[in-house]
């Protein structure tokens, strides 16, 4: 493995990385690449896949040089991150606290203290990018929970209500109430709910926290009741949909939160009315944005009313948000039509075309060559993409997927989709075993969950197991 090789990997989280470092004679070629990776945000999606943290500390060990890295990695946590480094940083040292590292764990209860002293939620601009203390405070406590037991978790909670105490009504920039949920899948809720109620009427702290949780679960439903109480008609979707074109739209957020509350409530007369108006507007982005309600889900389960021929038309438009949307509901249709155009597309625009998501339903296996032609023209496998090709193949099971699966694997961006990579290989019968021996070091913790059953499976069919 070249080092440019390595450093791909590395950033994407794939097991090859871990096991060149564990077979390589000359680990310290990388140790410029693992540091650098230490401390930056190498996540596609942390919320979904996680921040790398313990995929790094495999790189770490690996490398055999653990006290160099760590003393990095501590200094640049105790400085000021943003959310999603502090949260890498905070996982990394998690791990090492957890492999005997008294260092590490000191950091952690450092940058606890310091989060303290700044008395709650701040959020500030640092370096164009907003940092929010009291979410970090929030993630670095939920590591003490791990490492120093329920003791962290009263303490924590204990803070955070004095802080309240302090500041009556001013939760929403004080706290997170995430932290009561998280101490429940760590210590079992029966056992928090057991310290909450006793600790209510002897602690003034705790009782404020308390208080404050009802208020906000109370201000929750009323705000959810009031939603409920507005109906959404065609004429507020068409509205809507209006106002943004004639601003500047970055996002669908507008309209996407109106689409379900209106097809739970549409009824067939509704959404064709909705479809026709789609059909007589002049402003293609406005098309476009209606075109989002159209969405098949657990709501509504048809595909656009009016058939393929004017999504046809719409998916040559140079409007970008009219062809997206075209795109996406042609997707839903099996038709010979949808089929040749996502061909062409392939052919003419490759993979950006987003021509994959109509193959979905109108994938033939003649289009093996095709895709993988379009595939491998790419350097950098985008989520999107990811996602197509595991719904064609985990629908349309082909052995000839092999090489567009592997090229997915080994390119993918996000760790999540390629979790998914490796289920289709299992179901169309194509995961090899050098994937498989990597898996179980992936990035993704399912991923590694998942290599390690299949491995034992294996090894018992195969009569390897002791």
């Amino acid at each position: 493995m070249t080092e440019k090789e390595f450093s791909q990997a590395l950033r994407r989280g794939l097991g090859s990385a871990i096991i060149e470092l564990k077979n390589s004679d000359n680990k310290a070629i990388y140790r410029s690449i693992i540091l650098r990776y230490c401390l930056r945000d190498i996540s596609y999606d942390w919320q979904i896949e996680g921040t790398k943290g313990d995929f790094l500390y495999f790189a770490i060990c690996a490398s055999g040089e653990r006290a160099y890295f760590e003393s990095a990695i501590i200094e640049k946590f105790l400085s000021r991150n943003n959310d999603n480094l502090l949260c890498q940083l905070a996982d990394v040292l998690s791990c090492c606290a957890k492999g005997g590292s008294a260092l590490a764990k000191d950091a952690l209860h450092a940058k606890y203290e310091y989060f303290l002293t700044k008395k709650g939620r701040l959020v500030k601009n640092f370096k164009n990018r907003i940092i929010d203390e009291g979410f970090q405070w929030e993630k670095v406590a939920l590591h003490l929970f791990t490492l120093d037991g329920f003791s962290a978790f009263t303490r924590y909670a204990t803070d955070i209500g004095e802080l309240l105490c302090k500041n009556p009504g001013g939760s929403n920039v004080l706290y997170y109430d995430s932290f009561i949920t998280e101490a429940g899948g760590i210590f079992g809720k029966k056992r928090i709910n057991v310290f909450l109620d006793k600790a209510y009427e002897k602690s003034n702290a705790i009782k404020a926290i308390m208080d404050t949780l009802k208020r906000e679960e109370l201000s929750r439903k009323q705000y959810q009741e009031k939603r409920k109480g507005g109906q959404v008609t065609v004429e507020v979707l068409a509205k809507t949909a209006r106002e943004m074109a004639s601003g500047e739209i970055n996002h669908y957020g507008p309209i996407i939160r109106l689409r379900r509350p209106f097809l739970k409530n549409a009824t067939d007369t509704d959404v064709l009315e909705l479809a026709h108006i789609v059909l007589r507007e002049k402003n293609e982005t406005v098309k476009g944005l209606l075109l989002c309600i159209f969405l098949s889900n657990s709501a509504w389960n048809k595909p656009f009313p009016l058939g393929v021929a004017p999504l046809l038309e719409y998916a040559q438009s140079n409007n970008e948000v009219l062809f997206e949307n075209a795109l996406d509901r042609l997707a839903e249709f099996k038709d010979s039509k949808v089929h040749d155009m996502a061909v062409q597309l392939l052919k003419d625009k490759g993979i950006k075309s987003s021509a994959l998501g109509l193959l979905k339903n109108n994938y033939r296996k003649s289009d093996d060559p095709i895709i993988a032609e379009a595939i491998k023209k790419a350097s950098s496998i985008p989520q999107r993409v990811q996602s197509d090709i595991i719904d064609i193949y985990s629908r349309h099971r082909s052995a000839n997927a092999f090489p567009i699966l592997r090229y997915v694997y080994e390119k993918g961006i996000c760790s999540h989709c390629r979790f998914g990579i490796v289920i289709t290989m299992h179901q169309c019968k194509v995961l090899p075993d050098d994937i498989l021996a990597e898996c179980l070091y992936d990035s993704y913790e399912d991923t590694r969950n998942y290599a390690k059953r299949l491995l034992r499976k294996r090894q018992k069919d195969n009569g390897e197991e002791q």
